[in-house]
């Protein structure tokens, strides 16, 4: 299931966020984020081919990806892009799903703190 067009970033949001956003470190990703004021998350991911060369497993990882995103509840307002690490390779589906939904919760857990 892909996020619906209002749900994703652009490419000029992508840059905007990778320049000036904050950066989360998770052993299988890191997060780059930046608090919008839409009133929703926005996302776009990233697998490198450092992390795989064959595209049939960065898609499949892309597609883990997204679809936790579109499980989750997209109410809390940052822009953020998620880029793969190579430790994801061979990790279980609910094990990166869980690590995934973890994280994005602490991230607007702990910036609402400050």
């Amino acid at each position: 299931m892909a996020l619906a067009r209002k749900y994703r970033l652009d490419k000029k949001d992508i840059s905007r966020v990778l320049k000036v956003g904050k950066t989360v470190r998770h052993s299988f990703f890191f997060i780059k984020f930046l608090e919008n004021n839409s009133g929703y998350m926005r996302a776009a991911v990233a697998i490198p081919v450092k992390v795989s060369k064959k595209s049939t497993l960065r898609n499949s990882l892309k597609r883990i990806i997204t679809e936790t995103l579109g499980e989750m509840k997209l109410r809390t307002p940052f822009d953020i892009v998620i880029t793969a690490t190579p430790t994801i390779v061979g990790k279980l589906n609910k094990e990166i799903k869980r690590d995934l939904k973890e994280t994005i919760n602490n991230l607007y857990v702990n910036e609402n703190r400050n």
